[in-house]
């Protein structure tokens, strides 16, 4: 491991916002190595003078660790939305264009994938309708993006009979069609902190947010605001819509789906810089006695769990995690401290944090269904599917009633095409959310500080069953 890491893992964040938690420090390592390795004998601090400087060096190593997974048609559902219903209300209410930004959009083919229909919609109309904008950091996938070549690999799942009708072959590469490629424009921006305009009326940003922290996804918000249309709508990825409810944007369901939009009162506010503490130096006697400090008592310790709960429940995580460090000081293995020090982790997408908490508990109780969920999240969140399905599947064993556990397994059925588990996991997740709704089942609830909104997660089995029910009769 680089010696410095942590230099490089805030020269990055500061830069462009990627937030390298410890799951994700191998890939950082093994990107700098490379880097240092093309360029010749360098030692690690003049690397990092270098990449400081210069935007070039700073680029082809943003090359190395952003993660470009993506392919035509991508949650297609969305696209859906997005053609078949927002744009022409839109359109309705203004002759246009109406104006859609694909943010992080990796090597174009959401982008393209969005023209793409919109020109089945309105064929030689779509020109004067539409204007579809991409932005990425990485200017190499952007070069990618602007080429429009693309491989089989871009294509699963897509209908030959589209892939035949846009796309010219040329060997193992297929070439997009100039009257959708010279439709989309391209351009390196940071989404975090440049705005782009004019406003837009439907911004794009899946997948993407997972790659932040907390407070990263808050300023990506207000800046977001300033971008969006007052009718607006922007969608992130199924699994990071509940994640980015921070109430700056309102969350709407419509539909059948989730996406932000503009407050009714928004003004584009800035975030304000908190407040540093003002410090109070406390005078001593020189020759004051040693006192040894009181250990806490418990009262004192549930007082710190009560606030750091209501810390958690604000979203103020580096405030929860002061007193929960109080509580694991008189106590280290204080097992409710050590869940809510976990699902922290979790909150700042510091999974192996997460992942240490969780098997500390273990240890002390090896039935804490509450360790074993938080071990499932970690996991699913770090796209190790099949031991996100192992312990989830061990909650589920343990606590039948409690549905997130059923949901998030058939999340990762999903995921995994297992398709029959899948179905029959999200009716069980429905039957236990109208039964809890109902206060006619036993509902279960584990000691976590995470927040599981009941109609939210109703909904999306709903909208899953639905897309099942539509393929089957397809």
């Amino acid at each position: 491991m680089i010696p410095n890491i942590a230099a490089f893992k805030t020269l990055i964040k500061d830069r462009v916002g990627l937030h390298f938690f410890n799951g994700m420090e191998g890939l950082l390592n093994a990107a700098l190595h490379q880097r240092m390795s093309e360029r010749g004998k360098e030692s690690f601090e003049e690397y990092y003078d270098k990449l400081s400087v210069s935007t070039t060096e700073f680029d082809k190593l943003l090359s190395l660790l952003t993660i470009n997974e993506t392919y035509f048609f991508r949650e297609q559902d969305v696209l859906d939305i997005v053609c078949d219903k927002l744009v022409p209300r839109i359109l309705e209410q203004r002759s246009g264009p109406v104006r859609i930004l694909s943010a992080g959009c990796s090597s174009g083919e959401e982008a393209y994938s969005l023209a793409i229909k919109l020109h089945q919609k309105y064929q030689e109309n779509f020109a004067s309708r539409v204007e579809i904008h991409g932005c990425d950091i990485d200017t190499k996938i952007l070069e990618k993006a602007r080429a429009a070549n693309y491989s089989s690999y871009s294509f699963r799942g897509v209908d030959p009979l589209l892939q035949q009708t846009y796309f010219t072959r040329n060997g193992n590469q297929f070439q997009l069609h100039d009257v959708i490629r010279n439709k989309v424009q391209f351009q390196r921006a940071n989404i975090v902190k440049e705005q782009l305009q004019p406003n837009f009326d439907i911004i794009l940003l899946r997948n993407v947010s997972i790659y932040f922290d907390v407070e990263t996804r808050r300023l990506l918000h207000f800046n977001l605001l300033t971008m969006l249309q007052p009718e607006g709508a922007l969608f992130f990825g199924n699994a990071e819509t509940l994640a980015n409810n921070f109430g700056i944007l309102k969350l709407k369901q419509e539909f059948g789906h989730f996406y932000f939009c503009q407050p009714k009162s928004a003004r584009a506010p800035q975030p304000t810089p908190s407040a540093q503490p003002r410090i109070i130096t406390p005078v001593i006697p020189a020759e004051a006695p040693f006192v040894a400090a009181p250990v806490p008592s418990s009262q004192q310790c549930d007082r710190w769990i009560k606030k750091a709960l209501a810390c958690v429940a604000d979203k103020r995580f580096n405030e929860a995690e002061e007193l929960i460090a109080q509580v694991l000081d008189s106590d280290i293995h204080h097992q409710e401290a050590l869940v809510i020090k976990g699902a922290i982790a979790l909150e700042k997408c510091e999974f192996e944090e997460t992942a240490l908490s969780a098997k500390h508990v273990l240890e002390l109780d090896e039935w804490s269904a509450e360790a074993k969920m938080l071990l499932g999240l970690a996991m699913m969140w770090q796209q190790h599917t099949q031991q996100a399905i192992a312990w989830f599947k061990e909650v589920v064993y343990q606590q039948p009633g409690y549905w997130p556990a059923h949901y998030y397994l058939a999340e990762m059925y999903r995921q995994s095409e297992l398709y029959r588990p899948a179905q029959r996991t999200y009716r069980i997740t429905l039957q236990l959310l109208n039964a809890e709704m109902n206060n006619t089942g036993n509902a279960t609830a584990l000691r976590l500080p995470l927040s599981f909104p009941s109609n939210s997660f109703r909904f999306l089995c709903e909208h899953q069953l639905a897309q099942f029910t539509t393929q089957d009769g397809q």
